[in-house]
Parts: C-alpha cells; structure tokens; sequence
C-alpha cells in the first residue's frame, strides 16, 4: 500500500456519517506529546504508539493542531478524517478535515514498526496484535453485514441514525463465530486499512482483541449528504 497521504478538505465541513464516541481518555487515535498516534495496554501498562513520521501524517497533525492544539482524531474506513468537536460528549459535533489514503504506520517503543495496512499471520478468531481501541465501531450480524449507530444534537435532544454500511459477508461471520465461539452478533470494529476486529472475555474476566476478518475500504458505503455544510 502507498505512504500516509491527506487532501485536506478547505472549508472545514460538518460531518453527519458515521461515528463512534470516545470510550476512556485513551481511546482512539489523539494527541499525546504533540504527536498523532494511540494508546495500547499490555502486561507492563500503557504505552503510546505514535504514527510514523512522513509528509502526509505531518501535514494531517499541523492541521489538527494549528485549529484545536489536538484532541481525538478519527480516521474511517470510508478514507475520512473527522475531527470530534466535545471530547467528552457523544452527541456532540464532528468535522471532516480531509480525505486520506495509504497505509497508517504506528511506531512502536522499541522502534519496531505496527503497520495498520499489513499485518501478517493473522487466522480468523485469532489474537489482534494491534490497538484495539482504534476503528469505527459497528454491530456485526449474522449474516455478517455491518450496521452502525450514531447521533447528531438537535435543539431538543438528539437524533439517532442507524446504517448498514456494508450487506452480506459470509467471510466476516465466519470470523466472528471463530472469534467469538457461541455468538453471531456483537460490537467490532473496523480500523483505517480495513481490519475488522472485536473484544472477547476470557473466564478470567479479562477483554481480549480478536481478529475477525478485513473487508476492502472500496466496499465500505458513503453517503454524500454525510459532508455538510462549511464549518465556522
């Protein structure tokens, strides 16, 4: 897959898709150090993995930064990046900044590298090596299309949009009843370059991250009327 790039998108616009709230202050991707990238748990703890440094991901940051010093980012399987306005309101306004393509590359510690577009010796229902906290969330069925819920603020409340964002996947069910032995539906998700994952419990009542499967960003639905008017 080619490098890290982003089209800005110049006015800033409103964006009405899909999207899912910040689970914890360490969920998703984010700022932490002036540096783009997400927060992994392991048996030491918590450790940052920043995105690999290129033109496009330096281009992505400046554009994040110089507007609102950081925050969450959101990058989608659709190839968007949305900016979420209300860190810590679900139902609060988002905006698209661009529109980016290639390979997300995450750096870790050591200096080894995650790349979020290649991934090798991945078997369906088996361990996700990767962040588990990234991606757009979904509700996998059992026939393994991808159905998303989201909400919009509204001068009485909130508005609650559901969308199947992508139909029939006997592949993707089949991963998740390998991923998840017993069940045919639940919460995945669904990360920049495609790779669709989910959450198992162990007996111990630990949460694991499992792989289920990867579908093609190209098959991933858009909607125009989810690009909105110019934000101020």
């Amino acid at each position: 897959m080619t490098a890290f790039e982003i089209e800005p998108l110049d006015p800033f616009r409103r964006w009405w898709g899909p999207f899912s709230p910040a689970r914890g202050t360490y969920s998703g991707f984010r700022f932490h150090s002036g540096r783009l990238g997400t927060w992994i748990e392991n048996e030491h703890g918590r450790e940052f993995w920043p995105v690999a440094d290129s033109p496009g991901v330096s281009a992505l940051a400046r554009l994040i930064r110089d507007q609102w010093s950081g925050g969450r980012v959101l990058l989608l399987p659709n190839g968007w990046a949305v900016k979420p306005l209300q860190e810590d309101d679900e139902v609060g306004q988002r905006v698209v900044v661009g529109r980016f393509r290639g390979a997300v590359v995450l750096q870790r510690p050591k200096g080894e590298v995650f790349d979020l577009s290649s991934v090798r010796g991945l078997t369906p229902g088996g361990p996700w090596p990767g962040p588990k906290t990234t991606g757009l969330e979904c509700a996998i069925q059992p026939d393994g299309s991808l159905k998303c819920t989201w909400y919009h603020p509204t001068r009485w409340g909130q508005d609650e949009v559901h969308e199947k964002l992508r139909g029939h996947d006997r592949e993707l069910a089949f991963g998740f009843t390998k991923a998840r032995p017993g069940e045919t539906s639940g919460r995945v998700r669904v990360t920049a370059n495609g790779y669709v994952i989910t959450n198992r419990q162990e007996t111990n009542g630990s949460w694991v991250a499992m792989y289920v499967g990867r579908i093609t960003t190209e098959s991933w639905l858009h909607r125009n009327h989810w690009i909105g008017e110019e934000w101020r």
